[in-house]
């Protein structure tokens, strides 16, 4: 049994010193170096690119060995149980369409130091997260360590609250769904606004880009600055539709809590909005990946619409519709028909499927 696991991946933005404007077209192997009070970004002809942030050297640093030791690749399926280091980094600069370089890299470790290396990563506030395709054959057949994530990682998956629900879910998540899940989740939580968006480790490139004072100087504070949903823009054929269809079961009541403070008006439903080609993908991934009943749905197009009752509407957990029934709010020669616009519900959650 392996005792070396990869950890997953990390992306930092890096401040290039004033000087230096760097942009390479493939990302430059990068090694990096543990310094008195700072983590200093070298390649490999030992060119200074730059360096970590106070915060991130005082915890990362250490996993690096003492002061002066430097990064190394894992090398072979195992790291000695007398390594130094506590991790092995396979790192890279990235400069091509980025705005500020980003130092992007795989972490290594022995499952014994596998909890202080998660530790020192969330206390620098670097989110170290799953590689959805992660293949072990490029480094050693090393395993990807997912099982034991801190549980309060964002991308460690459902948390525990969600778990039974999910248990309807015939199909287990990958990775890069439970990122993605947890992405979805955090972005809907009510604590959770555009502010902490704005200043997210991530978006630092963006701050940036944009000149912040300018930008509060002309921009006056919304009136309700929650998070207003989420874009799921991962590639064709990773699975988004049966990440949306996990999110909506896991919701499912808050849904209808929702419904519950207006039943008059409100709706427990997430209407998802799509193509007539993929209407039917919907259904099948329903039926292919869930418990019978576990997720209730109805389908509003065609024959059926006419039905369906507004309670039907407004208690199922999903209503699937497609765009024509939007745009053109049914048949308007039977003006006693059930439509979309006619119903004039508030509904917990949309869903644009192929929105562009």
């Amino acid at each position: 049994m392996s005792s070396t696991f990869c950890l997953g991946q990390f992306i930092i933005p890096v401040s290039l010193p004033s000087p230096v404007n760097l942009t390479y077209d493939l990302p430059q192997l990068v090694f990096l170096q543990r310094g008195h009070k700072l983590v200093h970004i070298y390649c490999e002809t030992r060119t200074r690119f730059g360096d970590l942030s106070e915060k991130q050297s005082q915890y990362l640093g250490p996993l690096l060995g003492p002061v002066s030791s430097c990064s190394t690749p894992v090398t072979c399926s195992e790291i000695p149980p007398n390594e130094v280091a506590l991790v092995k980094l396979r790192a890279f600069l990235v400069t091509k369409n980025c705005i500020t370089p980003q130092l992007r890299g795989c972490v290594f470790s022995r499952s014994e130091k596998i909890p202080e290396v998660q530790s020192a990563f969330a206390a620098s506030e670097v989110e170290l997260t799953p590689i959805w395709n992660y293949n072990p054959d490029v480094f050693f057949k090393i395993p990807h360590f997912t099982s034991r994530i801190s549980p309060n990682s964002p991308f460690a998956g459902p948390p525990p609250t969600l778990s039974a629900s999910l248990r309807q879910c015939r199909t287990n998540l990958k990775s890069h769904q439970l990122s993605a899940l947890s992405f979805l989740l955090r972005n809907e939580h009510p604590n959770n606004n555009t502010k902490d968006l704005w200043y997210h480790d991530d978006n630092a490139w963006l701050r940036h880009y944009f000149d912040e004072e300018s930008v509060s100087s002309k921009t006056e504070p919304p009136e309700d600055d929650r998070s207003q949903g989420s874009i799921l823009a991962d590639d064709m054929g990773l699975g988004k539709t049966l990440t949306t269809l996990a999110f909506i079961l896991a919701t499912c009541e808050e849904g209808r809590r929702f419904r519950k403070a207006d039943p008059e008006n409100r709706s427990s439903a997430t209407l998802v909005i799509c193509p007539l080609a993929t209407l039917s993908n919907w259904q099948n991934e329903i039926s292919l990946h869930f418990n019978n009943h576990a997720i209730t749905y109805k389908v509003f197009h065609g024959d059926d619409r006419k039905k369906m009752t507004k309670e039907d509407l407004q208690s199922s957990m999903m209503i699937l519709t497609t765009y024509e029934m939007i745009t053109t709010s049914g048949n308007k020669r039977h003006h006693h028909q059930l439509t979309i616009e006619s119903l004039d519900l508030f509904w917990f959650r949309v869903v644009l499927d192929e929105a562009q």
